[in-house]
C-alpha cells in the first residue's frame, strides 16, 4: 500500500459545512461561510466537491450560497450526514492505494476529539466511518488515534510528524515511536519517519505538523519561520535542526524552504494561531490561508515558487482560524486511480 501526496491527482474533495456555533459564533459564521463559498469555487474548478450537511434544509440553503457565488454546482455533492464540527481532515479516513494502484483502502483511525479535549466532538468519529462508507474505498480500521493534520506524508516513502501529538498518552497510551512507525509502514507504505519534537505554542491541536512543515514535492520541505523572538522561534529552529539531521542520517536529499509565520491577529478580541502553511492542493490550484498582514505577499509568493504547476489562491481566512483550524484542516482529498 502507498499513501499518494496531496498533489497527487484527486477524484474529489470531502467537507462538511460549517454549523457549530461554538466554533464559530454568529458575529462570525457569515465571514466564515463565505470563505468556504470560495473554497468550493476553487474546488470545484478541477475537481468534484462533497459536502457533508445535516438536513435537507441545509442543504438547499447552502446550494444557494455557492449557486449564488458562481459555483460549478455540476461539481458538487451532497450528502446528508451529520457531524458536530467541520474539522474532516482529522476525523476522515486516510485514503491510500493498493499496490497495483487500481484501487483505493480507507484506513479508518480512531478519532477521540484530539485526546478528549472536546467530549462533545468525539461524536465525529461516526460522521469518518460514514466519509468511509460513502467514498467505496476497502475499509481498514485501526485502533490508533491518528488525525490527518497529524502526519505529513511526500508519497514516495516519508513521513512528517510531532512526538507532541502521537505518543500523547491521551490518544495512545503506552504506544512507543517503534509502534506508530510500524503502523505507518503496513499501513500507509511508510519508509521512514521524521519525528519533530514539538508543534507551535497555540495550536490547540498538541502539535500538529500541517501547520509548520508540508512537502511541497517529495524533495522539498516548506517549513514555518518566525522572525519575532518567542517561544515558536526557538521551536521551529528546533525543527530545522531535526530536518538537517534527517537528512544526513538518511541521505534524504530534502531542501527546505522557509516560510514566515504572520503576524499576530486577533479575531473577537481574541489572539488567533495563524499559518500559511495550512494550504490545501487541489488538482488545480494551492488554497493558501491570508490574514490581511504584511507577511501575505511573502509567503503567497515563496509557495508560488513551490507549485508552479498550479494557480497559488489566497483566500481570507481570520475568522475560519478563530475556530483554531484553516483551510487543510476541513477538508480531505480522495485521490483517484485513473
Amino acid at each position: 500500500m502507498r499513501a499518494p501526496a496531496e498533489w497527487e491527482r484527486h477524484s474529489c474533495t470531502w467537507i462538511a459545512w460549517p454549523h457549530n456555533k461554538s466554533t464559530f459564533p454568529s458575529s462570525i459564521i457569515g465571514r466564515v461561510e463565505e470563505t468556504y463559498c470560495e473554497m468550493v469555487y476553487e474546488i470545484a474548478r478541477g475537481e468534484v466537491v462533497k459536502i457533508l450537511v445535516n438536513d435537507e434544509a441545509e442543504e438547499e440553503r447552502v446550494y444557494r450560497l455557492l449557486d449564488e457565488t458562481g459555483v460549478s454546482m455540476r461539481a458538487v455533492e451532497f450528502h446528508t450526514v451529520h457531524t458536530e464540527d467541520v474539522w474532516v481532515r482529522d476525523y476522515a479516513p486516510i485514503f491510500v492505494k493498493n499496490a497495483d494502484e487500481d484501487f483505493l483502502i480507507g484506513i479508518k483511525w480512531r478519532f477521540n476529539a484530539w485526546g478528549m479535549k472536546y467530549p462533545e466532538l468525539a461524536r465525529d468519529d461516526e460522521a469518518g466511518l460514514q466519509i468511509l462508507k460513502l467514498s467505496g474505498a476497502k475499509p481498514i480500521h485501526s485502533s490508533r488515534v491518528v488525525e490527518g493534520g497529524a502526519i505529513e506524508v511526500s508519497g514516495d516513502g516519508q513521513l512528517l510528524t510531532t512526538e507532541q501529538c502521537l505518543l500523547d498518552t491521551s490518544r495512545n497510551p503506552g504506544l512507543r515511536r517503534e509502534d506508530l512507525e510500524e503502523e505507518f509502514r503496513r499501513r500507509l507504505g511508510v519508509r521512514d519517519v521524521l519525528w519533530f519534537e514539538q508543534g507551535l505554542v497555540g495550536d490547540d491541536t498538541d502539535g500538529h505538523v500541517d501547520v509548520f512543515a508540508r512537502f511541497t514535492s517529495p524533495r522539498t520541505v516548506a517549513l514555518a519561520e518566525e522572525r519575532r523572538d518567542n517561544v515558536n522561534r526557538r521551536i521551529l529552529e528546533r525543527a530545522f535542526k531535526r530536518l538537517e539531521e534527517f537528512n544526513k542520517k538518511k541521505r534524504a536529499g530534502i531542501e527546505v524552504i522557509r516560510v514566515p509565520c504572520p503576524a499576530p491577529t486577533k479575531v473577537l478580541d481574541q489572539h488567533v494561531p495563524l499559518s500559511y502553511l495550512n494550504f490545501y492542493i487541489t488538482n488545480e490550484s494551492v488554497l493558501v490561508p491570508l490574514f490581511g498582514v504584511e507577511e501575505d505577499e511573502e509567503a503567497l509568493s515563496v509557495l508560488a515558487d513551490c507549485f508552479t504547476q498550479r494557480r497559488v489562491v489566497g483566500i481570507m481566512c481570520r475568522e475560519l482560524f478563530y475556530g483554531l483550524g484553516g483551510i487543510h484542516c476541513v477538508t480531505m482529498q480522495q485521490p483517484s486511480t485513473r
